[in-house]
């Protein structure tokens, strides 16, 4: 796992004493260092992008440093946020609505969750995945009451989204 922290970020790239991300300025200046460690890992690696010393994210900044980042990079690698708030997820929710995206997030508390724009059963199948750390399609179709065949439709799409892994025939969460 590749771990990048959001606030080591914005002191190298615009303050030293600063810990809040607003104003679309600074969201590409992080998202510009944010890339520049991208650079550093490989594709399939999970990129870990901690926001646990981040006080506070407008959504100029969440659009920059996480929707630009995902519209750019997001069918090629895995992100998972680290550290995030409930008024971070607002924000950020916003965001990847607006662009049709979807991530995976931990709260400081260690919740898992997904933010963006799903249909509820494929929340419902990423919550027995992520509950679990690794589900079968099985798995998953018998929790949610469905066939296999739908439970390997929604666990691909959210394969293809880049918010879980697939590793032969079971489907692992993206889990710090």
């Amino acid at each position: 796992m590749l771990n990048i922290d959001v606030k080591a970020i914005l002191q190298e790239t615009v303050s030293h004493s600063y810990g809040d991300l607003v104003t679309r300025h600074t969201g590409r200046a992080v998202r510009s260092g944010i890339e520049d460690a991208l650079s550093h890992g490989g594709v399939e690696q999970i990129a870990m992008i901690d926001f646990s010393d981040v006080r506070c994210l407008d959504i100029s900044c969440a659009d920059e440093v996480v929707g630009k980042l995902l519209l750019t990079h997001g069918n090629a690698r895995y992100f998972l946020l680290r550290g995030v708030t409930e008024s971070h997820c607002e924000a950020i929710n916003l965001v990847l609505e607006r662009h049709g995206l979807a991530i995976v997030a931990q709260s400081r508390d260690g919740k898992i969750q997904l933010l963006g724009l799903l249909h509820e059963t494929t929340r419902k199948a990423f919550g027995v995945v992520a509950e679990s750390g690794t589900a079968a399609a099985t798995d998953v179709a018998e929790r949610l009451a469905v066939s296999a065949d739908a439970a390997r439709e929604v666990l691909d799409e959210l394969r293809s989204r880049r918010l879980i892994q697939r590793e032969a025939d079971h489907y692992r969460a993206l889990i710090s």
